[in-house]
């Protein structure tokens, strides 16, 4: 199969057009999501309790890129849309991802700039925990937070 659309590559004129089309058509499709790591003074991490997870209701702040959307600026919609609170995104930390789903996490560092939580469909509370005394969380954020904790980012 893969020679076979090698040799059609090769016999298409040189169109970013048609390439790309290929290109879609034949790679595996994805979610790319991004998630926010917000710390406050007391180096407590900020969490959002999501109203449509029965279990594991905290979690990090974010979401899904929208097509055409910068992972920094989806984030910012994200949160914005789901608290009303600003963020400035500061650094990226990580690319992490699910093995259980076609997912690709870009984790960034961010500041809330201003603090005016407003609840939403999506989001009841926000609060922030110590590291060492998280409530229950989905597996990948988890491993996310356990990877930059281990790995000094959080400092």
């Amino acid at each position: 199969m893969k020679k076979f659309l090698l040799k059609i590559w090769k016999a298409l004129p040189e169109s970013e057009f048609l390439r790309g089309i290929l290109v879609w058509l034949v790679t595996q499709k994805f979610l790319a999501g991004v998630a926010a790591i917000i710390l406050n003074n007391q180096g407590q991490i900020l969490l959002f309790q999501h109203t449509y997870r029965k279990k594991k209701s905290w979690g990090l702040p974010g979401g899904y890129v929208k097509r055409g959307e910068l992972p920094a600026q989806a984030l910012k919609r994200e949160i914005m849309e789901e608290s009303g609170l600003q963020v400035k995104v500061t650094k990226p930390l990580i690319i992490s991802g699910d093995d259980q789903w076609p997912r690709i996490d870009l984790v960034f560092l961010c500041q809330i700039l201003s603090e005016d939580f407003k609840s939403s469909d999506e989001v009841s509370a926000m609060k922030f925990f110590e590291l060492d005394d998280l409530p229950e969380l989905i597996r990948s954020q988890r491993k996310i937070i356990d990877h930059l904790r281990d790995s000094g980012e959080l400092d």
